[in-house]
């Protein structure tokens, strides 16, 4: 219970790290400001979705990393890992998504002292749930991986020394 409840907090740290990550990596769309108000130009949209590739990209890699590790570390418990997997994926994605939200710049209608001719970066945004499934989608993966990687270990183990296993 103890191997499980360290490997959970390390995936909800992870999430935060994530956060951290996605925040740094992001390069949000740009407002322009102009007379008037403030736009988002053609140009300047394609970093709203750059933004939301860059958190699937972040939580994938987090996800199958983690899910793999885990069960590896933890195989011994069986198909439970599976739930509990998907379940801490899931909230990691969450906590990463708000980390970024809350420390990422703020929604450009807020910022004030704009003048004509300034740019102002978007918040950071997910508007869908798309990008949340990629987490535990990934999780899962790294799961099939890491009990494939037992299978394997445990055949190994089973066969006796100088037996070939081609034929």
């Amino acid at each position: 219970m103890r191997r499980l409840l360290l490997s959970a907090a390390a995936m909800l740290l992870l999430g935060i790290a994530a956060g951290f990550v996605w925040l740094w990596l992001a390069n949000p769309a740009e407002w322009e400001a102009r007379a008037e108000g403030i736009v988002l130009t053609e140009a300047a949209a394609k970093g709203e979705f750059s933004v939301i590739v860059v958190f699937v990209l972040i939580g994938a890699v987090t996800s199958w990393l983690w899910a793999w590790a885990t069960t590896v570390a933890l195989g011994d418990i069986g198909w439970v890992i599976t739930p509990i997997v998907v379940v801490l994926s899931v909230l990691a994605a969450v906590i990463a998504w708000r980390v970024g939200v809350e420390l990422g710049p703020p929604d450009p209608a807020s910022v004030s002292g704009v003048e004509v001719g300034d740019t102002i970066p978007a918040q950071l945004a997910v508007d869908g749930v798309a990008p949340f499934l990629v987490w535990p989608i990934f999780a899962l993966v790294g799961v099939v991986l890491g009990t494939l990687g037992q299978r394997d270990q445990a055949a190994d183990d089973r066969t006796p020394a100088g037996v070939d296993q081609t034929s």
